[in-house]
């Protein structure tokens, strides 16, 4: 009973940080909506640069470049676990992420043709679902290892094992990167499939 009961707190609480990232997402749109024309002609160009790289960047580089993306955002969720008021910090790193993908997305449905923009969409959406669905998980960690600090310090708690607890979230981590991992070669693959038919 209590292992359906655990299961379903985590769910719950991986079902937050999915929803926490799409909120993100919505908010990318609708900032992409209503922004200036000189912050809209620089997404523009930041999407050109995306591109333009995966055109005529070679496998590895591709798949450094989205690895070291991942790894950065995986990272900062990492050490906010360690803080005892990093809930809301882990919060906001999933949001930023969302909205990020959101503008990007609307940029590259917008800007260019149908056919241009579908493929574009497709070139980015597949590995980001996978870095996403990682980052969620990770902040979920986060916010986890973030609240038992926190219930130590404020309420003078024991904390049983906290030695092997660090250990299990490292281990945790580090699987996570190889997720992150499966993401920049589904990213490299995308690449070489569709950005020269950009």
């Amino acid at each position: 009973m209590q292992n359906k009961t655990g299961s379903r707190d985590i769910d719950a609480a991986f079902a937050v940080m999915t929803g926490t990232l799409l909120l993100g997402v919505v908010l990318g749109v609708m900032c992409y909506c209503f922004m200036s024309e000189d912050a809209a002609r620089i997404i523009s160009a930041a999407q050109s640069d995306y591109i333009g790289f995966r055109q005529s960047a070679d496998f590895a580089q591709i798949l450094l470049a989205s690895f070291g993306v991942s790894t950065l955002f995986l990272t900062a969720l990492f050490l906010l676990g360690f803080f005892a008021f990093g809930q809301l910090p882990a919060l906001f790193v999933l949001m930023y992420r969302g909205s990020g993908l959101g503008m990007i997305l609307s940029q590259a449905y917008s800007g260019a043709d149908g056919s241009r923009g579908a493929l574009t969409v497709l070139m980015i959406v597949p590995a980001c679902v996978i870095s996403c669905y990682a980052l969620c998980i990770c902040a979920k960690e986060s916010v986890r290892m973030s609240g038992r600090l926190l219930r130590h310090m404020m309420f003078n708690k024991p904390f049983p094992g906290m030695l092997e607890s660090v250990k299990n979230y490292a281990v945790r981590f580090a699987a996570l990167e190889a997720v992150a991992a499966v993401s920049a070669a589904c990213d490299c693959i995308c690449s070489v499939l569709l950005a020269d038919r950009i």
